[in-house]
């Protein structure tokens, strides 16, 4: 099973993105940056890879993910602005978390 699942449409919207922002170690890493209402949100960061990290090469960039994580999340999928109904790239776990949610956020979410 792939770690990380991108489409073409996704890839090539990501490249752009990184080209544009002049960034040219393609080592990119997946972080947990927290959890709120709607779950846990992830970050990118260019990195190499450690220790304990797994790596999954999709043309021209490496993706870089802490194993505990891809244990936690089985993985991640990128999806392009079309694929995320027009609100931007997206980063999102295969495997949905069950925390958060309205509870997390003292039930302020309607």
């Amino acid at each position: 099973m792939d770690k990380i699942i991108i489409s073409e449409e996704a890839y090539k919207e990501f490249k752009e993105f990184l080209d544009e922002n002049e960034v040219d170690n393609y080592s990119i890493r997946i972080n947990l940056a927290g959890f709120g209402c709607s779950g846990p949100a992830f970050n990118i960061t260019v990195d190499d890879a450690k220790e304990g990290d797994i790596t999954h090469k999709v043309n021209d960039v490496v993706f870089v993910v802490e194993e505990k994580l891809v244990d936690e999340f089985g993985g991640f999928k990128l999806l392009s602005t079309e694929e995320n109904e027009g609100r931007g790239l997206s980063l999102k776990p295969i495997i949905e978390s069950e925390s958060g949610g309205c509870g997390s956020c003292g039930g302020g979410c309607h």
